[in-house]
């Protein structure tokens, strides 16, 4: 008989066990991302105790059969601020499949949700394609199915990219893309773009607040939080924008091994914030982060495609709209708040 508790192991008994449960799950049917030690370590913040309150496992005996890992953080709706979390990471091995451990582990994720004060637990449902095993909305559940998201992508390595991508259609043109998409800079004549410094922390709070204060649903970012996802790994790389001495922009973003037809690596830019400076430096700080991402060996850059950010400086970095595939799920723990569907949103993508 299985019962649910704190995962008790590692960073890497962890990655290796959601690792290979997705690996049997997906490989050869769709993309999926091969979260490292390291990537777990950082985002679970799996060093502080507190907050292995946030990772459910499922235990048959002795044996990790199942996970369901979950983030704290506030968020701001509208002019109200509201401690919650953001969830992600749910490994169900396939012999344990049909057996109610999804609905034990949400079920004691939400126990202890409540008894921690938390008031809305957000995650996302990928529906891209047959073969994922995310939930689909149903009219009986009480989560909010708010937002239809996408993401914006850049290709960076159009060959690699063509032998990687298992979707032939995309493959193909993504490997005809060269041409039409030059190849990033990291340096740009008469722009100051520097790498983000513990004492630039102050004016990035500010600049970040500024940037999605008009944003309706957003992560509601402090000192602490900021100051661990710019820079509490080195995995986290963070460049900001200068002008007249003053911060004016901030593009964050990490790299982490992809797996579709073979396993590359790929961007993913999880905030971009702007409070000033021309739409040409503004496009030539996200340049300096492709020139960076290229660096590291990654052959594609994705965006979250939420309203969270100006288009122009995609779009001038050859960054192409993708479908909308993903539902963000919003599940109200006091009372629920009636969004309208699709408004502009800030969250980070896990």
């Amino acid at each position: 008989m299985t019962r649910i508790d704190t995962f008790s192991g590692t960073a890497d008994e962890l990655a290796q066990f959601v690792g290979k449960v997705w690996s049997d799950s997906y490989t050869g049917k769709m993309s999926f991302i091969h979260w490292t030690p390291e990537y777990l370590q950082w985002q679970l913040r799996l060093d502080d105790p507190q907050q292995r309150n946030n990772l459910l496992a499922a235990y048959d005996g002795n044996t990790l059969v199942g996970v369901l890992l979950g983030i704290n953080h506030s968020f701001r709706v509208e002019s109200e601020v509201i401690p919650g979390s953001l969830w992600s990471w749910l490994s169900v091995r396939s012999d344990y499949r049909g057996r109610d451990i999804v609905k034990a582990l949400d079920e004691e994720r939400q126990r202890r949700q409540r008894e921690a004060g938390s008031k809305l637990i957000a995650s996302f449902r990928y529906f891209g394609t047959r073969h994922s095993l995310a939930e689909r909305p149903v009219n009986r559940t009480p989560q909010q199915y708010s937002s239809r998201l996408g993401f914006w992508a850049r290709v960076l390595n159009p060959a690699r990219f063509g032998r990687w991508h298992v979707k032939r259609l995309e493959a193909n043109l993504g490997a005809l893309s060269g041409p039409f998409a030059p190849v990033p800079r990291l340096e740009h004549k008469g722009t100051t773009i520097c790498r983000f410094r513990h004492e630039d922390l102050d004016e990035c709070l500010e600049l970040v607040r500024n940037s999605y204060s008009t944003v309706k649903f957003s992560v509601d970012w402090a000192k602490p939080s900021l100051a661990h996802q710019l820079a509490g790994n080195s995995l986290s790389h963070t460049l900001l924008l200068k002008e007249g001495g003053r911060i004016c922009g901030l593009i964050n973003f990490h790299v982490l091994p992809f797996q579709s037809r073979t396993i590359e690596k790929v961007g993913v830019i999880d905030l971009l914030a702007f409070g000033g400076g021309s739409s040409r430096k503004q496009a030539q700080l996200v340049d300096a982060a492709l020139a960076e991402m290229r660096a590291l060996d990654a052959i594609l850059a994705l965006k979250l495609r939420s309203g969270d950010a100006p288009a122009v400086p995609l779009l001038r970095n050859c960054f192409v709209p993708q479908h909308a595939d993903s539902f963000v799920v919003l599940r109200w723990l006091d009372r629920t708040r009636e969004l309208p569907e699709n408004i502009p949103m800030h969250l980070l993508w896990r």
